[in-house]
Parts: structure tokens; sequence; C-alpha cells
């Protein structure tokens, strides 16, 4: 049988809530969310982070309203609202990559992704930025390798890039580069191409991935999502966390996709989240991500 639950709890939910509780006094700002890295301190850890991320980032199209839509901000407004983390989804078409989710064309070039990403990272150097690449689908009319393709592309932002091989320990090391979590077999970027998983809980190296996303119930999930934070939060993780609130019940008919799983978990999790306000969440990888939910990740930064 698949693993996709904590077996435990590290630390009894009682103190845990009582820790979560405790008021702290913030010097953060709604009003803008373009800079919000500029506030916290160069030696803090990332894995002592909170940061929003976003599922299928480019993933705007559905197939008649049903499935693979995953966002409704373009890459532009997800960074405005304060996501640093970027999960892409390649499909290698004519020489040229494009955003798909699964079999829907997202109408998206990665290099106006690039673009975007560059151009907002040169003008906010306190910022750092991850980006997760995954071939999606199979090349269509190349002459050459994805992955030679993929690394001739990224080389052309090589003065904002990082390809080490390492994501950064501090935030000062991240600052004003985009870093790769390579999900392909690309020489550039952390490796994540061989061990990770489909479906499930599980640890690579130096990351923790909670990826439980075809689910029987939207209570099944969240509580992945919370005993992943509670993970966060135990003093010995040494890890950094990656929790996807992403999902879909596949035992429904017609199946459940983003956009209805999302709008109740979403609202939960910003509940769950100004609740228990001192909790660090890692990095929190979301459909539909809005200002509101990027807020009530942020602001435990400070």
């Amino acid at each position: 049988m698949k693993i996709k639950r904590l077996s435990t709890i590290l630390i009894p939910s009682l103190a845990l809530s009582l820790l979560g509780m405790i008021p702290i006094n913030r010097n953060y700002s709604k009003d803008s969310n373009v800079e919000w890295m500029s506030g916290i301190n160069d030696d803090t850890r990332l894995i002592d982070m909170s940061i929003p991320g976003t599922h299928d980032s480019g993933a705007t199209h559905s197939i008649f309203d049903v499935a693979g839509k995953c966002q409704d901000l373009n890459i532009k407004q997800q960074l405005n609202v304060g996501t640093r983390f970027f999960d892409l989804r390649l499909q290698l078409v004519k020489e040229e990559f494009r955003i798909i989710h699964g079999p829907v064309d997202q109408n998206l070039k990665f290099r106006k992704v690039m673009d975007d990403l560059s151009s907002f990272i040169k003008n906010h150097s306190s910022e750092m930025i991850i980006i997760s690449l995954k071939q999606e689908d199979s090349s269509i009319d190349n002459t050459r390798p994805f992955e030679v393709v993929l690394k001739e592309t990224l080389d052309e932002y090589k003065d904002v890039m990082s390809f080490s091989n390492t994501l950064p320990t501090t935030l000062k090391e991240g600052r004003g580069k985009i870093h790769i979590i390579s999900r392909c077999n690309l020489e550039y970027g952390y490796p994540a191409y061989e061990g990770w998983k489909d479906d499930t809980t599980f640890t690579l190296n130096d990351l923790y991935i909670q990826d439980n996303y075809c689910i029987d119930n939207i209570k099944e999930k969240k509580d992945d999502i919370i005993s992943t934070i509670h993970l966060a939060n135990s003093g010995t993780n040494d890890k950094l966390i990656i929790n996807f609130t992403s999902c879909y019940l596949d035992n429904s008919f017609p199946p459940s996709y983003a956009g209805t799983t999302a709008k109740n978990i979403n609202q939960n999790m910003i509940s769950y989240l100004r609740q228990y306000s001192s909790f660090n969440t890692g990095i929190m990888v979301v459909d539909f991500m809005s200002k509101e939910f990027a807020d009530s990740i942020i602001w435990r930064n400070y």
C-alpha cells in the first residue's frame, strides 16, 4: 500500500497549538508584497522561511472550464502578490518550449515566463525565486533533445540565474537570483529528476515533499498539509519543506478538479494560518494563489 500519511506528529498537538497562538510583533505591511523579502535578515535560513508558491504556475486555461486550469493570476501577477516558487511544466514543440498542463496547451511560451521572472529579479534584487522545471509531455517535431534546448534557453538568462546543483542555505545566498529545482535530466540546478515520487510524501536528499494529489476526500488533504506544517515546526526538521495544497478528488463523477478543491482548501488554510500565526510553513505550493493567501504565508516571516 502506498504510504500517503505521516505516521505520527512529532510534537503533541496541544504543544503545537499553544506555540502557534503566541502573539508576535510584526513589521510586515500588507500594502505590497513586491519586495517582501527585503525586510528579512540576510542570515535567515531557507528552511526556516515561509514562502508562497504556485502549482502548475502557468496553467490559466482549462478544457470546458473543467480541467487544466490551476491559476487565475498570470506570472507577473503572481510575483506581485508575493509568489517566489514556480512550478513550470514544459513541452518542446518545434525547438520552442511551451507551458502545458497535461493535455492542455496553456498558450504561453517558456521564454515569456523567463522574461517576466528575469525582469522582476533585476528590478527587485532583495528577492529570490525558485523554479521547478519538469517535462510534461513528449517533444514534438524537434531535431535536438529536450535537455539540450532547455540548457541553451536558460543560458540566455545567465545574468540572473544560479545554475548551482545546491539550493541556497540562507536568504543572503539566494537574493537576486533565480534558482532551479530540476525535475528533468538537466545538468543545471538542484537534481530532482531521479527520486521524485508521484502522489505521495517523501524525502529527496535535502527536500521533504508532500504532494498527495489524488485523494478520496478534502479532509484527507487538509490533514496532509497540516501534518507537514507540524513537521516544519517540530524543532528537528533539517530539510526544505515543499508542501503542495493542490489535489483532486478521484472518486467523484465528474472528477473534482483544482477549481473545486482549491476553493475549499484555500480558505480553510488561510483560516488555519491566521489562527496559528507563528508557524513556519516552508514552501506552500497552491492552486489559485491570491493576495490573501500569500499574505497569510508571508507575514509569519517577520
